[in-house]
């Protein structure tokens, strides 16, 4: 059988009550796991996080079944979507997972909160420190420097994954959605944040612009017709129509 026709029905639901009934935001990875398990978790807490934030935005019924390119096939009323998932993390941090499945059921969180004008050594870890010690260690972040990174990642990950969405194998759907766990190691990026105006540093507030503006001209929503990314309890979806951020769980909650 090809594995990318093999599906699971995870999720079913007549409305949206019944589904949100269904999703526990406080699911975590199970600990130790390691292979195409560790993978199967992180795609779960993945979506369970996309259903939440679209939950009101579904027609239904709703069937969320797992497979393989794409991750998840949801049909929603008449509408059929593959999803596609990914994390966005330095390989880094992959490789270390096995040794560091007593940090938050086994699966790495790297980032912590912090002031906006803190510089690296502020919030990273001695971990994070000794695996970026190459290219980052002890020097300051400066001005805008996060929020342009973060723009370049953000277009790796897609890039990468459309060269997956072209491979032979690839169910594709009426609609297909690209979805990001942006677990980069970057401090707090203010693009997004509840903040005072006043402490938002300028090029921050056109980052989602910026990205949009470049996805629109690379043309990945050829590929992928709508790209999410998860990130500190908001997701973030871009369109050719344009930017939609969803709220759906509080930034310190995540």
């Amino acid at each position: 059988m090809d594995r990318a026709a093999a599906t699971e029905a995870w999720w079913a639901a007549a409305d949206a009550a019944s589904l949100q009934r269904q999703l526990d935001l406080r699911e975590r990875p199970v600990r130790g796991a390691s292979g195409g398990e560790a993978k199967t978790q992180r795609e779960r807490w993945m979506m369970v996080r996309w259903l939440t934030a679209w939950a009101s935005q579904l027609s239904y019924p709703v069937l969320v079944n797992k497979r393989e390119s794409p991750d998840f096939l949801v049909a929603s009323g008449d509408d059929r979507a593959g999803v596609e998932c990914m994390e966005v993390v330095p390989e880094a941090f992959k490789q270390l997972q096995a040794k560091l499945d007593g940090i938050n059921s086994g699966w790495v969180r790297p980032v912590s909160r912090s002031a906006p004008a803190a510089g690296r050594a502020d919030w990273d870890s001695p971990l994070i420190r000794q695996l970026l010690a190459d290219t980052f260690e002890g020097s300051p972040w400066l001005g805008d420097e996060p929020e342009r990174l973060w723009v370049e990642v953000m277009r790796w990950a897609v890039d990468k994954k459309r060269v997956v969405r072209r491979k032979p194998g690839f169910a594709e759907q009426p609609s297909n959605v690209l979805l990001l766990y942006d677990n980069w190691p970057l401090p707090a990026v203010a693009f997004v944040e509840e903040a005072d105006p006043g402490v938002l540093r300028g090029w921050a507030l056109a980052a989602l612009d910026e990205l949009s503006a470049q996805l629109r001209a690379t043309g990945a929503h050829a590929d992928f017709q709508q790209i999410d990314i998860l990130r500190q309890g908001w997701l973030l979806s871009f369109t050719d129509a344009g930017i939609q951020r969803i709220r759906y769980l509080p930034t310190d909650a995540e």
